[in-house]
Protein backbone atom coordinates (compact mmCIF):
# COMPACT_ATOMS: atom_id res chain seq x y z
CA UNK A 1 0.00 0.00 0.00
CA UNK A 2 1.71 3.40 -1.02
CA UNK A 3 1.86 5.87 2.00
CA UNK A 4 -0.05 9.45 1.00
CA UNK A 5 2.11 12.27 1.28
CA UNK A 6 1.30 14.92 4.09
CA UNK A 7 1.07 18.45 3.72
CA UNK A 8 5.07 18.67 4.71
CA UNK A 9 6.24 17.08 2.12
CA UNK A 10 3.89 18.84 -0.09
CA UNK A 11 5.59 22.02 0.79
CA UNK A 12 8.98 20.47 0.71
CA UNK A 13 8.21 19.91 -2.78
CA UNK A 14 7.05 23.20 -3.65
CA UNK A 15 9.56 24.87 -2.12
CA UNK A 16 12.29 22.98 -3.86
CA UNK A 17 10.34 23.87 -7.43
CA UNK A 18 10.59 27.60 -5.70
CA UNK A 19 14.31 27.54 -5.27
CA UNK A 20 15.35 26.56 -8.51
CA UNK A 21 13.17 28.94 -9.90
CA UNK A 22 15.09 31.33 -7.72
CA UNK A 23 18.43 29.97 -9.27
CA UNK A 24 17.18 31.73 -12.23
CA UNK A 25 16.17 34.93 -11.21
CA UNK A 26 12.87 34.68 -10.27
CA UNK A 27 11.93 35.87 -6.88
CA UNK A 28 9.20 33.82 -4.32
CA UNK A 29 6.58 36.18 -5.17
CA UNK A 30 6.66 36.66 -8.76
CA UNK A 31 6.91 32.51 -8.76
CA UNK A 32 4.08 31.96 -6.58
CA UNK A 33 1.99 34.29 -8.57
CA UNK A 34 2.95 32.39 -11.58
CA UNK A 35 1.97 29.27 -10.52
CA UNK A 36 -1.09 30.31 -8.87
CA UNK A 37 -1.83 32.11 -12.29
CA UNK A 38 -1.40 28.11 -13.84
CA UNK A 39 -3.59 26.70 -11.33
CA UNK A 40 -7.41 25.85 -12.99
CA UNK A 41 -9.87 25.76 -10.17
CA UNK A 42 -10.93 27.49 -7.62
CA UNK A 43 -10.57 24.85 -4.98
CA UNK A 44 -6.71 23.66 -5.56
CA UNK A 45 -5.11 21.23 -3.73
CA UNK A 46 -1.52 20.49 -2.69
CA UNK A 47 -1.63 18.10 -5.73
CA UNK A 48 -2.41 20.91 -7.65
CA UNK A 49 0.09 23.58 -5.88
CA UNK A 50 3.03 20.91 -6.82
CA UNK A 51 1.80 19.93 -10.10
CA UNK A 52 1.55 23.57 -11.15
CA UNK A 53 4.88 24.71 -9.51
CA UNK A 54 6.62 21.89 -11.08
CA UNK A 55 5.36 22.89 -14.54
CA UNK A 56 6.64 26.72 -13.84
CA UNK A 57 9.67 26.08 -12.79
CA UNK A 58 10.45 23.56 -15.82
CA UNK A 59 9.55 26.43 -18.11
CA UNK A 60 11.37 28.87 -16.06
CA UNK A 61 14.70 27.15 -16.20
CA UNK A 62 13.98 25.85 -19.83
CA UNK A 63 15.43 22.59 -19.42
CA UNK A 64 18.79 23.67 -18.37
CA UNK A 65 20.88 22.56 -15.54
CA UNK A 66 21.56 26.48 -14.06
CA UNK A 67 21.74 30.22 -15.47
CA UNK A 68 25.12 28.87 -16.66
CA UNK A 69 23.65 26.48 -19.47
CA UNK A 70 23.14 28.17 -23.13
CA UNK A 71 21.09 26.51 -25.55
CA UNK A 72 22.88 24.94 -28.92
CA UNK A 73 21.67 23.89 -32.03
CA UNK A 74 20.54 19.80 -32.10
CA UNK A 75 17.53 18.03 -33.25
CA UNK A 76 16.92 16.91 -29.43
CA UNK A 77 14.02 18.45 -27.43
CA UNK A 78 16.68 20.18 -24.97
CA UNK A 79 20.05 20.58 -25.75
CA UNK A 80 22.39 23.07 -23.60
CA UNK A 81 25.89 23.74 -22.61
CA UNK A 82 27.34 24.69 -19.32
CA UNK A 83 30.90 25.59 -18.17
CA UNK A 84 30.13 23.28 -14.89
CA UNK A 85 27.99 20.64 -16.26
CA UNK A 86 28.73 20.05 -20.13
CA UNK A 87 26.87 19.78 -22.90
CA UNK A 88 23.70 17.75 -22.36
CA UNK A 89 20.42 16.85 -24.91
CA UNK A 90 17.48 15.25 -23.66
CA UNK A 91 15.96 13.71 -26.84
CA UNK A 92 16.60 11.70 -30.03
CA UNK A 93 19.74 12.43 -32.34
CA UNK A 94 17.73 10.99 -35.12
Amino acid sequence: MKKSKTIEDYRSIYKGHQDTASLFGIMPAEFNAKVKAAIRGSNPTPIDWTHNSRQVALSIASGRCCPKAVGVSCVCEVSYSCPDHGTRCRGSHD
